[in-house]
């Protein structure tokens, strides 16, 4: 049976058909990989073989220093053990008899139905979708009450956008290698964010030589930069509670 994950995953493609890293990108477990190589704290931890604090972490997510995100996640079956989720024990299925019940089964488990089959097909899957709209809370393509569902080691902390961690992480690598510049050479947090197109409309009107006509866009940028940063650097701290993308 092949392994079951709750996120979209990676792919990579084979041989000589390898596909783009943006492939990768779609994944947030990339994302969670990627945030977890800037945490200090477990880097140094990698250096002394997995030694220190952060032992027992590195023991389930190894060494990320080396920039290969393929070989990271397939890895020993990394990616299997960590993040997929266990089989499950209860499918779709007919009871035959009152043999086939199972005194384990809940309310919030299963769902019994008496189906009568001397009704149109038609009204029956009616019927069902309006009783299943009732009884399961699950969006289309995800499976209700996913924190209670959840059966992997490790599991997403909340609702996420890749888009939305692919710029946080981008505003925080400029803003870290920016820390590292010669004075005269360091960017304002809001040149940072015209830079990084943040916000096109700001960025219009930030470069603007007329009086004032620029403060308020380059408060805008500034204070977009600061968010992401603050963002991003309390989702790297808790990647090293094996916890993602968690910004509290």
């Amino acid at each position: 049976m092949r392994p079951h994950f709750l996120a979209p995953i990676p792919h990579f493609g084979r041989g000589k058909n390898r596909l783009h890293v943006g492939h990768q990108q779609k994944s947030p477990y990339y994302w969670w990989w990627a945030y977890l190589r800037r945490n200090a704290d477990y880097i140094a931890c990698c250096e002394q073989n997995g030694e220190g604090a952060l032992a027992q972490l590195y023991k389930d997510f190894g060494d990320v220093r080396e920039d290969n995100f393929h070989a990271w996640w397939t890895k020993d079956g990394r990616s299997v053990k960590l993040f997929s989720e266990k089989p499950l024990v209860t499918h779709l299925t007919e009871l035959e008899s009152v043999a086939d019940w199972n005194e384990n089964w809940t309310a919030e488990d299963v769902m019994v139905v008496v189906v009568p089959l001397r009704v149109a097909k038609r009204r029956l899957k009616g019927q069902f979708a309006k009783l299943l709209e009732n009884r399961h809370s699950g969006k289309q393509g995800r499976p209700a009450v996913a924190s209670q569902l959840c059966t992997a080691k490790y599991t997403l902390a909340r609702n996420y956008t890749i888009p939305n961690l692919q710029t946080m992480l981008s505003v925080y690598d400029l803003w870290l290698e920016n820390q590292s510049r010669a004075k005269e050479d360091k960017l304002a947090l809001w040149q940072i964010g015209y830079e990084l197109k943040l916000n096109a409309k700001a960025a219009k009107t930030a470069t603007s030589t007329l009086k004032g006509g620029h403060v308020e866009s380059r408060n805008i940028l500034a204070a977009t930069v600061s968010r992401y940063v603050s963002q991003a650097k309390c989702i790297i701290a808790n990647t090293a509670l094996g916890k993602f993308p968690s910004a509290n």
